[in-house]
């Protein structure tokens, strides 16, 4: 396993983004589903809080799609072994993404931390 730490990270990183991704149609279609079946009921009262869902479901869905697109460019940087601080961002918004592989994420990104090293001093020289 020694060598392989950056790798199991960026593959645990791309798939927890991916999962963001997929996570984010559902909010997605409950934030405009919800406000748009909320804004067509004749009541005024319905028709005020057709706004509630969008409130609600929105920055969920965004905080999914942001965390997502981080997650997998940190993944990439960590298949990399490139850019350890992005990798680390890569693999804390994982954990928005996929909580349990988030988390193994974020533990073997920062044990694969003297592979980056490694890489860097190897490019160097």
């Amino acid at each position: 396993m020694e060598g392989n730490k950056a790798t199991v990270a960026g593959i645990l990183d791309i798939t927890a983004g991916i999962f963001g991704l997929v996570g984010a149609i559902p909010l997605l279609v409950l934030a405009f589903g919800g406000a748009t079946v909320l804004g067509m009921v004749p009541e005024p009262e319905a028709n005020r809080l057709a706004i509630l869902p969008l409130v609600l479901f929105l920055p969920l869905a965004l905080l999914g799609f942001v965390a997502g697109i981080v997650a997998i460019f940190g993944g990439m940087a960590a298949l990399n072994r490139r850019r350890w601080g992005v990798s680390v961002a890569g693999a804390l918004a994982a954990v928005f993404g996929f909580f349990p592989g988030g988390v193994a994420a974020v533990v073997f990104t920062i044990l694969a931390e003297p592979e980056f090293r490694a890489t860097r001093e190897l490019a160097a020289s």
